[in-house]
């Protein structure tokens, strides 16, 4: 080879080597840009897109948001706005339930709505699993081949364990149950219950004037099921009256006003995922009444102590399955929640803002395909207060065996009303918890 052969043959090797680099580079250059822009607020949170909005600490609220691998799409934010206090619910006493529907339907029906911060987000297509899941369910029940769902997490009394108390008929006062939603007669069964103790202590208080600085009166009550699960009821966050969000609630779990230090187990001002069926909102039906709230978000906010990701580590959660109408029928419930304002008790006392109970039992129950109907005294405040039960009755009140069945959301003129934990609202809550 002559030099000028061999200099062409340099200059084309250094061309080639130069354009493969830089086809390489626009490669990897063309992949990021198409990589969306995304944000992890906790390991069952990520948001993606273009920016909606910041967090105080500066974190960016994107346009499509991944709740444990679900996709929801921003449709816009929620204006603060001073909650209504709590009025009565209707009773609704329908037998149709989610068996008559299409898979279409039902689908549609359990596409989550969530609120986050102020922020409206909805699934971004039906939630045609979650259906699925259902209509085997609904099948094995028919089929008789499933009694119960087994819970996913069993009940514990998180790190405070002390004071746990005993829970059974020997230990409460005896008396009729009188009364619904409005104490109906002359007595009110109610009396504070100890919000330190295991089980009181997993209740949660959502307040009721949207405060960011303190926790005013409830609003409506939440029930912990997991380190970051509770339940609660659609109407505690959704306006029907409006046909809105009711604003960001601040809440705390083990919260008394009459104590000097009235949130032993910390608050918080928003800090949740909260998911209502889309269903509720087209015509505000009870039977899709109940909510799952999620504290998984990434706030990692202290406040004595507790974490707001995982308040259920410190004051222990409720387990939860589908009980059998006769297990809900033949075991002993309680309902403990917090009232708005008002008066409660024997002799009549300003509620506060502290958990209530009736001290009689309410043995009673009556369970239809939706709904349980109980004769425990409460009042407007208490709806979200989970319904529960011992599942052992060899450790009533022991501490190890409540389980939550219901949520309590209604009263009428001869009983009270709470959400059965059916099928359905076990398939929506595994589907938007990060505990299950």
């Amino acid at each position: 080879m002559n030099h000028s052969h061999w200099l062409a043959s340099l200059a084309l090797a250094i061309s080639s080597s130069f354009l493969t680099s830089a086809n390489a580079a626009d490669m990897q250059t063309s992949s990021e840009a198409q990589m969306p822009e995304t944000t992890v607020f906790s390991p069952a949170l990520r948001f993606e897109g273009k920016v909606v909005d910041r967090m105080p600490d500066g974190k960016a609220i994107r346009e499509y948001a991944i709740m444990r691998g679900r996709k929801f799409v921003w449709e816009g934010r929620i204006d603060n706005r001073v909650a209504a206090p709590e009025t009565v619910d209707r009773i609704d006493n329908a037998s149709f339930d989610d068996r008559y529907l299409t898979r279409e339907q039902l689908a549609e029906n359990l596409r989550g709505l969530a609120l986050f911060n102020g922020h409206q987000f909805r699934e971004a297509t039906p939630a045609f699993d979650l259906a699925d899941q259902v209509m085997r369910l609904h099948e094995m029940e028919r089929s008789g081949a499933l009694q119960k769902s087994p819970a996913g997490r069993s009940p514990s009394q998180g790190n405070a364990r002390y004071n746990l108390l005993q829970e059974d008929k020997l230990s409460l006062e005896s008396g009729s149950a009188i009364g619904i939603n409005i104490v109906h007669g002359s007595v009110d069964d109610r009396d504070v219950m100890a919000n330190t103790s295991y089980p009181y202590r997993t209740n949660i208080v959502f307040d009721n004037a949207g405060s960011t600085s303190v926790i005013n009166s409830s609003q409506g009550s939440g029930t912990l099921i997991g380190p970051s699960t509770a339940m609660s009821v659609a109407h505690v966050f959704w306006d029907e009256g409006a046909d809105t969000w009711e604003s960001t609630h601040r809440w705390a779990s083990g919260y008394d006003s009459a104590d000097a230090d009235p949130s032993p187990y910390g608050e918080w001002y928003g800090c949740y995922w909260v998911t209502i069926p889309t269903a509720y909102t087209n015509g505000n039906e009870s039977r899709h009444d109940y909510a799952v709230l999620d504290f998984d978000v990434g706030c990692n906010s202290f406040s004595n102590g507790v974490n707001s990701d995982e308040p259920g580590a410190t004051v222990g959660w409720l387990g939860a399955y589908t009980a059998s109408s006769g297990d809900i029928e033949s075991k002993t419930g309680y309902v403990r929640g917090y009232p708005g304002s008002g008066s409660c008790g024997n002799p009549l006392v300003s509620c506060g803002t502290r958990i209530w109970g009736d001290v009689s039992w309410s043995s009673e129950n009556n369970a239809t395909s939706n709904f349980i109907e109980h004769y425990a005294d409460t009042s407007g405040g208490q709806s979200g207060s989970g319904f529960y039960h011992y599942a052992d009755p060899s450790c009533s009140g022991c501490g190890y065996g409540a389980y939550l069945v219901g949520m309590h959301r209604a009263g009428a003129t001869n009983y009270n009303q709470a959400r059965r934990f059916d099928s359905t609202v076990y398939s929506f809550m595994l589907a938007y918890s990060s505990d299950y």
